[in-house]
Order: structure tokens, then sequence, then C-alpha cells
């Protein structure tokens, strides 16, 4: 059986005349379906080749192309004989019904083939869209943590024959990514050994700070603690001349007043120094919290900014576009429209 056949059962004469005409209370124009039914379902093919694929698109066609005809020649009949017209168009539904389920039954295995298709052409885009590399506005908020770690996926992410025709243009993407991010990496590495570097002369110098401060602190208090008690005993020497007895005694009460200065004196060194570096924890303590405060507020912005950007996304707008709207947004450039923090 061929394809032709189906041509020629369309083609009698009599096909107007079958449509609401009934034999044993069965549709006449049945025999007409059930034959193309058979006919069709006779041919076949190999679905895999391009020649079974050209096969079932020709059939489906021809399939499509009997319902038509028939179709034609029920609403032929249809305008001759309207006392017939219900029975007729109830002929003329079950034409179409029972050959539109011909024809899906007769093309689908293209169907299913089409949309295997797809289906390896979608998991191919979608690993290909892993390949590619971040934004290099990015890299310096990311961190060389999170590139490095882009670097060693990529690096092992295998490009074969596996991804068929995909493969050329994921070894340039891959190639591309690999070529962007391996000096970013380097750049980025650099600029953050930079900033700990500096974080740690600048600490260094604090300390080195307060230690001087206390230092000299400590060493004004001791020479004033040892001029006044090199007056006092200048005093006891005066007094020892002049009245024996009473200067043993002064002697003796001058020493321990001598040595309740210096205590005294070591107290208030002790109590300037922990002044100070109360003070000096205090500044260093509203320094942190001042920029714990800003990055806190930065970071609160960047995620309603990126929220912002991923619902225009959403909603078929491409990112650069995105990032620009939400720029003028953020700039007062679009009347009446705000971003709120």
């Amino acid at each position: 059986m061929t394809e032709k056949a189906l041509t020629i059962i369309t083609q009698r004469e009599d096909l107007p005349q079958l449509f609401g005409k009934r034999i044993e209370n069965q549709a006449a124009i049945e025999e007409i379906i059930t034959k193309i039914e058979t006919e069709s379902r006779s041919i076949t093919f190999d679905i895999e080749t391009k020649e079974g694929q050209a096969t079932c698109r020709s059939l489906a066609a021809k399939i499509a192309s009997a319902k038509s005809t028939l179709d034609k020649a029920g609403k032929a009949r249809k305008d001759e004989y309207t006392v017939t017209a219900d029975l007729i168009q109830v002929d003329r539904n079950l034409v179409k019904q029972r050959l539109q389920l011909l024809q899906d039954e007769v093309r689908q295995p293209l169907t299913e083939l089409e949309q295997r298709e797809k289906q390896r052409q979608a998991q191919h885009e979608t690993k290909l869209a892993a390949l590619g590399y971040l934004d290099v506005q990015d890299h310096d908020r990311i961190g060389s943590k999170f590139i490095k770690e882009r670097i060693a996926f990529l690096e092992n992410t295998v490009i074969d024959d596996s991804w068929e025709e995909y493969k050329s243009q994921a070894l340039e993407t891959k190639d591309n990514a690999l070529r962007i991010l391996r000096p970013e990496f380097e750049r980025v590495k650099q600029r953050e050994y930079e900033q700990a570097e500096l974080a740690r002369l600048r600490a260094e110098q604090v300390q080195r700070e307060q230690q001087e401060r206390e230092e000299r602190i400590a060493q004004e208090a001791t020479a004033k603690a040892n001029a006044d008690a090199e007056r006092q005993a200048q005093q006891i020497a005066q007094e020892s001349e002049r009245k024996e007895r009473e200067a043993k005694e002064r002697e003796a009460r001058l020493i321990a007043e001598k040595e309740s200065a210096e205590l005294r004196a070591k107290q208030q060194v002790i109590d300037a120094a922990k002044r100070e570096r109360d003070a000096i924890e205090a500044e260093r303590l509203e320094v942190e919290r001042l920029e714990a405060n800003r990055q806190a507020n930065k970071k609160h912005r960047d995620a309603i900014f990126i929220q912002a950007k991923d619902d225009l996304m959403a909603n078929g707008i491409d990112e650069e576009t995105a990032k620009q709207v939400i720029k003028l947004i953020h700039v007062s450039k679009v009347s009446n429209v705000t971003i709120k923090f």
C-alpha cells in the first residue's frame, strides 16, 4: 500500500452521497474513514531516519488532505440536501474527529522525536549557560575565594563529544571565562592582601601610639614623685640639723608619707593609663560601629537593587536594561517613582 491510495480513496465521485446515508443504522461514510485508517496504518517507516520522518510527515499531510476533501464533500451534500443537514453535520464531525485522531496517531512518532530534540537542545543550552563567567564588576564584591572555586569548576568541566553540536561553542565559552577569571583572581587576591596588610599596619600604629602615651605618662608621674620625695628629703635633712630627736620622728613620718605618695603616684599612673585606654577603646568601638552600619546599609541597598533587578528580569526585561532602569530610578531620573530601602 502506498500514500497514493489515500488520494484515490477520496477521489470517488459518490462521496457527497455517502453523507447522511445510513446502512443498518451505521453511517455510510464510516466505510471510507475505516479504509483510510486501515490503509494509513499499513504504511510503515523508520522514524529515526530522514526518509522515515519525511514519510511520516507526508502521510500526516495526506490524511489532513483526505479529511478536508471528505469534509468539503459533506458540506456540499449538506448544502444540497438541507433535510438531512443534521445527519450530514454529524458525519462531518465524525470525519474530522476520527481522521484528526488518525492524523495525530500517525504523526505521534514524529511529534515525540521533535519533543526529544527540543529537550536535548534545552539540556545543552542549560549546561552552556552554566559555563558563563560572572560580571567583572562583581569580582571585588564576591572575593577571590569564590572566583577560585569558579575557576576550579570550569577547569574540571569536561567538554567532549557528549556536547554534540554545542561542543565548539562550549569550548569557546569555557576558554573565554577562564581567560577573564584567571587574571581577575590574581588582581582580587592582591587587593585583598593589600587591604589586610593596611589594616594590620593601622592596628600596629594604634598599639604603638598607645604604648608611647602610657610610657610618657608613667615617666612624668615617676619624675614628679621623685622630685617631691627629694624635696621632702631635703626638708627632713634641714629639720634634723635643728632638732635631732624631732628629725628622727619626722624622718620616720616622711618615709611613710613618701611611700604613700609613691603609691598614690603609681595609682595615678595606672588610673591615667586606664582612662587613656578606655578612651582609645571607645573611639575604636565607635569607628567599628560606624563602619558596620555603613556596610549593613550598603548590603541592604545592594540586596534591594538585586531583588528589583531580578523582579524586572522575571517579567521579561533583560539584565542590562533592568540595571539601567534601577539606576535611573535611584538617581531620581524617573518621575513619581522611588526605591524604598
